[in-house]
This record gives C-alpha cells, sequence and structure tokens, in this order.
C-alpha cells in the first residue's frame, strides 16, 4: 500500500460504539456497491475519527485495499487533486477498495470527485447531516454512555478510581476526545480533584492535551481550527464567527431563537453598527450547525456545555473578540425580552429566557436596555418565588453595579430593591429592611420626598417594619405612602394600590374594620385594572381574607381563601411561596371549621413550607398539627 495513504495506528484499547462498530457500518458498507458513500457524522469531539479507524483496522481482511485520507491536514492541497492521486495510486489494483476520507468540511468539496466504482467510502464530518442526506447514506454517531466513559477513562488513566472517573466524565459530557485531552493529564501526576478544578477553571488549558505536540489531536485544537477558517473567510465568515463567541458567553444555556422580537436590530460591528435580520441570524446559524460547531432545536439554538467552555477561554486571549462577543450577546438578549412585565402574564416568555440573561456577566453589560434585561430578569426570579436563586445573582449585581458604576445609580436601586423582596420572601426580615431604608434615603435626597419612587421605596420600608413587629410605626409610614402615591399618580394607579394594598396588610391586626374596608377598596380596583388573576389582585385577597378571620367572619373567608388559592394555582406554580401561603391559611381555617382536606395535601404543603421557612416559623408550626394527624 502506498503510505500516503496508510491507515492510522490502531487504538489497542479502543471501548464502545458495540453495535456500531459490529452491525451497523458493516452492513451500510456492505450496500455501497452503488457508489454511495456512508458517513459518520457528529460534532467535534464525539469520536468518529477514533471510530472510523478501528473499524477500518477491523475490516482491512475484507478487502484488497485500504486506505486513508486525512482531509484536515493543512497545506495538502485541493480535497479533488487528493482523491485524484489516491486513484492513480491503486489504478492497477484488483479487488474491492475501502477508503476513508477523514474531516470533510463540505460535502461539496468531494461528491463528484468519488470513484463510482465497487469501492467502498466511509466519510466522517462534523458538517450537518442535512447536507449529505442527497448523496449519502449518514449514521449519526451516538454518545458514549457513562458506562462507557468511566471505562475509557479508567483504561486511559488505571489508577483513578470509578467515582472520579464518574465525575470527570460528567463534567467532560462523555465526549471521547475531551476524556482523551483531560486522561494526559492525570497520568502526568495531576489528581482528578486538580483536572476538575483547572477544567472549570480553563477548560481550553486541559482540553488541549498535556503535551504541546498534541494540540491538533485536541478538542481545544480543532475548535481553535473551526474558528480560524471562519475568521480567514469572507465578511460572512467574520460576522458568523462572532456569533459563534455571542452563543459561548451565554452558554450553557440555549439562545431561544422564538422569544426574538422584531426582525432587524442593530448589532455591533467594530467601531460601527450593521444591520442583523432575522434571516441573517437564521442563515449564520444554520453554517455554524453545517460546520458542526452549534446545535439547533426547535426555537432555540447552542453549543454543547464543554465545547462554549474551551471558546469562553480561547476568548480570553483576544479581548477585542470578547468584548464583541459581550456586545452582540447583550443585543441578542435585549431583543428576547418580553415587552410586558412577568406580574402581567408574561411568564411563559420570561421562562425561556431567564437562564440566558444570567449566563451574561454584569460587568459587560454596557447599555440602558441590556440593564433592564437583567434586573427584568431577576424580577421575574422573585416574582415566581426563586427567593434563593435570586438573592446570589442580585448580591453579585450589586457589587457591580453599586461600586462600579455609580452614574446608574437609579439602576442600583432597582437592584437593592429586587434583593430586598428577595430576602423578604424568605423571611430575612432584617436585611430587607436594611436595603429598602437605604434605597428610600438615597431616593429621598436625589430625587425628594414628592417623588413616586421615593414613595415606593417608603411603602416597602413600612412592610419590612411591619414583619419585624413595628407595626405603629410601619402603619405612619404606609398610611403616608398610600396618601401620596394618590396624590402624586392617581388611586388607580399601580403604585397606589400597592401602597394600598401594604397598609391594609399591616393595618389588619390592630384595626381590622379600617383594615377590611381599606382592602375591600383597593381590591376593587385591582380587579378592575389589573384582573382578578394578577399577582398584586391576589396578594391583597389573601390578606382581605385574613382581615375577615380577624373579624369572625369565617364563612365568608374560607371561600374567599379556596378561590384565592384557585388563582395562586392558576397563575403561580404549586411550588411558589405564595401559593403554599394561602394553601396553609386556607387548610388551618378549613381544619377549625371542621372541614377535613385531604392528608397528602397537608403534608405536602406542610414539607414545601418546611423546606423555604422551617419548622420554627408561626405558620408552620400551625400547620404541623394537620399534618401530623
Amino acid at each position: 500500500m502506498n503510505q500516503t495513504f496508510a491507515l492510522p495506528g490502531r487504538d489497542p484499547s479502543f471501548i464502545g460504539r458495540t453495535e456500531l462498530m459490529d452491525d451497523v457500518l458493516p452492513g451500510y458498507l456492505d450496500q455501497g456497491g452503488d457508489g454511495v458513500p456512508v458517513v459518520l457524522n457528529g460534532p467535534v469531539g464525539i469520536g468518529k475519527t477514533v471510530a472510523s479507524s478501528e473499524l477500518a483496522h477491523r475490516q482491512r481482511t475484507r478487502y484488497a485495499e485500504v486506505s486513508w485520507i486525512d482531509m484536515a491536514i493543512a497545506g495538502s492541497g485541493p480535497p479533488a487533486d487528493r482523491i485524484a492521486a489516491w486513484l492513480t495510486a491503486v489504478r492497477r489494483a484488483t479487488g474491492t477498495h475501502l477508503l476513508v476520507l477523514d474531516g470533510v468540511l463540505d460535502p461539496s468539496d468531494v461528491v463528484r470527485e468519488l470513484p463510482r466504482d465497487e469501492t467502498r467510502i466511509l466519510i466522517t464530518s462534523r458538517a450537518d447531516a442535512g447536507l449529505w442526506r442527497r448523496s449519502a447514506r449518514v449514521i449519526q454517531v451516538p454518545a458514549l454512555s457513562r458506562e462507557e466513559s468511566v471505562r475509557l477513562l479508567m483504561a486511559r488513566a488505571p489508577e483513578l478510581a470509578e467515582a472520579d472517573a464518574g465525575r470527570l466524565a460528567g463534567a467532560l459530557d462523555d465526549l471521547p476526545l475531551a476524556m482523551e485531552n483531560a486522561a494526559s493529564w492525570l497520568t502526568s501526576g495531576m489528581t482528578p480533584l486538580q483536572v476538575l478544578g483547572r477544567l472549570k477553571a480553563s477548560a481550553s488549558s486541559i482540553l488541549s492535551g498535556y503535551r504541546s505536540s498534541d494540540f491538533e489531536g485536541s478538542l481545544a485544537g480543532r475548535l481553535s481550527e473551526a474558528m480560524s477558517a471562519l475568521a480567514a473567510g469572507t465578511e460572512e465568515d467574520r460576522r458568523t464567527l462572532r456569533l459563534l463567541h455571542a452563543l459561548a458567553v451565554l452558554g450553557p444555556e440555549p439562545l431561544s431563537t422564538r422569544a426574538l422580537r422584531g426582525d432587524q436590530w442593530q448589532v455591533p460591528d467594530s467601531d460601527r453598527h450593521h444591520p442583523l435580520t432575522i434571516y441573517d441570524l437564521h442563515r449564520r446559524l444554520g453554517g455554524l450547525r453545517d460546520r458542526g460547531l452549534t446545535i439547533l432545536e426547535t426555537g432555540s439554538a447552542r453549543l454543547d456545555e464543554i465545547s462554549g467552555a474551551v471558546i469562553r477561554d480561547l476568548l480570553v486571549a483576544r479581548p477585542r473578540d470578547r468584548a464583541a462577543a459581550f456586545a452582540l450577546a447583550e443585543q441578542l438578549v435585549v431583543a428576547a425580552v418580553p415587552e410586558r412585565a412577568p406580574s402581567e402574564g408574561a411568564w411563559g416568555d420570561w421562562a425561556l429566557i431567564a437562564q440566558t440573561c444570567l449566563a451574561l456577566d454584569p460587568a459587560n453589560i454596557h447599555t440602558e436596555p441590556g440593564r433592564r434585561a437583567l434586573l427584568g430578569t431577576y424580577g421575574y426570579l422573585v416574582d415566581s418565588g426563586r427567593y434563593r436563586d435570586a438573592i446570589g445573582g442580585l448580591g453579585e449585581l450589586r457589587t457591580v453595579w453599586v461600586d462600579h458604576l455609580a452614574q446608574h445609580r437609579a439602576d442600583a436601586h432597582q437592584v437593592m430593591s429586587v434583593l430586598a423582596r428577595a430576602h423578604f420572601g424568605c423571611g430575612n426580615y432584617e436585611v430587607a429592611e436594611q436595603l429598602d431604608l437605604q434605597v428610600y434615603r438615597e431616593r429621598e435626597e436625589k430625587l425628594g420626598s414628592d417623588d413616586s419612587r421615593t414613595m415606593t421605596a417608603l411603602a416597602s420600608y413600612a412592610l419590612d417594619l411591619g414583619a419585624r413587629g413595628y407595626h405603629s410605626t410601619a402603619c405612619r409610614l404606609a398610611q403616608h405612602a398610600w396618601r401620596e402615591q394618590r396624590r402624586l399618580l392617581g388611586e388607580e394607579s399601580r403604585e397606589a394600590m400597592r401602597a394600598g394594598s401594604y397598609l391594609a396588610r399591616l393595618e389588619t391586626a390592630q384595626e381590622p374594620d379600617r383594615a377590611y374596608r381599606l382592602g375591600s377598596r383597593v381590591h376593587r380596583l385591582q380587579k378592575t385594572r389589573l384582573g382578578a388573576g394578577h399577582q398584586h389582585t391576589l396578594d391583597t385577597a389573601h390578606h382581605l381574607a385574613l382581615c375577615l378571620v380577624e373579624l369572625n367572619e369565617f364563612g365568608k373567608a374560607l371561600p374567599l381563601l379556596e378561590k384565592t388559592l384557585e388563582g395562586r394555582l392558576a397563575t403561580l406554580s404549586a411550588h411558589h411561596p405564595d401559593t403554599l401561603w394561602t394553601a396553609a391559611h386556607f387548610l388551618r381555617l378549613s381544619a377549625d371549621l371542621g372541614r377535613t382536606a385531604p392528608g397528602p395535601f397537608v403534608r405536602l404543603t406542610y414539607d414545601r413550607l418546611c423546606g423555604l421557612f422551617g419548622k420554627d416559623h408561626p405558620v408552620v408550626c400551625r400547620l404541623a398539627t394537620l399534618a401530623e394527624r
């Protein structure tokens, strides 16, 4: 055989792919007498090359000649010339041949040049399977099972414990090439914990292989090659590359293309902007998919997690590209943000993009729409009851915006207000009070005491004080906030209605008659202006029912609580803290009135409240006796 076309060395410890190796590939190749090639298809690192090499070694006795052409070797000439050279080399050989073309990027480069005789042709390609289906039989290379991944790692690093191998396999997405690269570091003396730490800090350094000569065979190397090819291409290729970078900084969450609003945006391009249409976006996403760099699913686009981590690392050394990636990512996130607030029924849309928004580093958000998108995302988390999820990120956001973006103080106030709501929802009333007090004082100083935003902060601060037991002071401040919001914005404004609802809530224990009259008045307005199923309306209804309990109007309170619970379940989730509070009060009042509730529902509500607030919370304690029956 001509050594130019010799097979690569065989891996003596090849693992997995049993069905593919023993049945699927041989069967497909046996059909290849019609001149139709077989394509092993899949993303970077899935193991196409190793699988095709193993198959060629296993099948070589069945063929007169088995040849291999690495189509990815730089400077080796056009694909057509290399296939022609192979045809010349085997011209006089008799019998059936097997030709493997490894790493074909574009079907059009090879399809017309392939021999039309009895030669069996096996191609590996990460190009989109759809580009091959008209001219080839396509086989998708499956991911390794976790068991196979563990075996592969332990074969490469015999001292590796099975549990550590499992953790590494999970962190590496079970990608064979990534695991090969990581295993080389294990054999150099690094511990599994050190590899995991380095993987988290700098995926590209681990996935470049241990020896520098391994770089071309590494996951990082192949991704770098793919990006270099785009960078050296046309202007359209370079814009496609910037989109890849943007997807990487948004990862590992997918970008919801379904949530995008509008059909054209102005996106940054060096020192200027150019229009990006929805058609351009989908064309470039398709180009990335065709190169095996992006996964397109119905309504979304994403990179696999480990490839995204490598690309993010590679961008660190390219500050200009990194800045452009964040700028484009910010524009895409802004374009996907729902136009309506989550409390007005757009929660489904927020659910599509929330995690993508949170993937953006707040220090790299430089526009007002971008900051509003991030604030809206945290507002959605808090409104949907995910208080603990919001607190950590909001704390970081507060540090960035308060300490480093002094010129955007209004945004910093919004962060502190949302953070206060999250702490209030978790029962951290003292922390919420400190945050709301700081916002109130700074707004009073900067905006004046007669500004609506100042009064909004005052109403929240009053609610915090009430939760901490300072009822008289809380009621006085809430009364002032409600009166001023009515004067400034009108009684039917959302801010005035919310302040009135807070006041009624605070007055319930000491002035239930007055609280009920005020709560009923606000509730009627909210049903008209916001709708019966709006969160604010349901909040007022819940506390209106508690007023009725204080007035011993149990017969009226129970149906109101039941109707409010139905509204909570329809609008929120069964796990939402507000739903659980309403359920707890409904169950307790039902028991007091001699009406039994299903035991599993009582126990489930109790367990969930315990998980949120602990067993010592007064409402949880009252529910405990019911749960124990």
